[in-house]
């Protein structure tokens, strides 16, 4: 099953890369893939060129947007909430290399769930690790790499992620 659900997926990508990521497209082209996944909620928007390995093990709620060149690795199962925003070049990875006889190559890959919760984004080319929950509302920020949990409604960035403190505003009353 899991072949076909990723032989599927390839197929219907490659059936319409040459289409431009306009928001009709876009809802299109989530709507064919929807048979890939684990499960996938409704207006599902997908741009060319996202790579998915182990597709059957993707759960996608409603309202989800990933934008072109993404890497989602999903061995270790990733959970996509509703409202959820990827933006480009956004990496996915639930499993991580171990060291045998001195090499990584022969090692055996850990696996670890990626729970990405409601109304987050993930800004470009951010990264998220395995074992990792980005809260609902969490803002992650480009370039940054998560590699522990991001709590609800906090702007995280750098890498490692940390927390960002927001500033109060200052009002000048005059």
């Amino acid at each position: 099953m899991r072949l076909l659900q990723y032989l599927y997926f390839h197929c219907m990508t490659l059936a319409t890369c040459w289409l431009p990521d306009l928001r009709p497209i876009l809802r299109f082209r989530g709507f064919l893939l929807r048979p890939a996944f684990k499960s996938c909620g409704r207006n599902f928007q997908i741009a060319r060129n996202v790579t998915i390995n182990f597709s059957n093990r993707l759960e996608i709620g409603s309202d989800v947007y990933i934008a072109s060149g993404c890497w989602l690795h999903a061995w270790g199962g990733i959970v996509i909430e509703d409202g959820v925003q990827l933006g480009p070049y956004v990496v996915l990875v639930t499993g991580d290399h171990t060291r045998r006889d001195g090499s990584f190559r022969r090692g055996p890959c850990e696996l670890g769930a990626i729970h990405l919760c409601e109304g987050c984004w993930l800004a470009a080319h951010a990264t998220v690790t395995k074992n990792v929950t980005v809260g609902r509302g969490a803002l992650l920020a480009a370039n940054s790499v998560a590699t522990h949990d991001i709590p609800p409604m906090a702007l995280a960035g750098g890498v490692p992620a940390r927390e960002i403190p927001r500033r109060s505003r200052i009002e000048i009353v005059g």
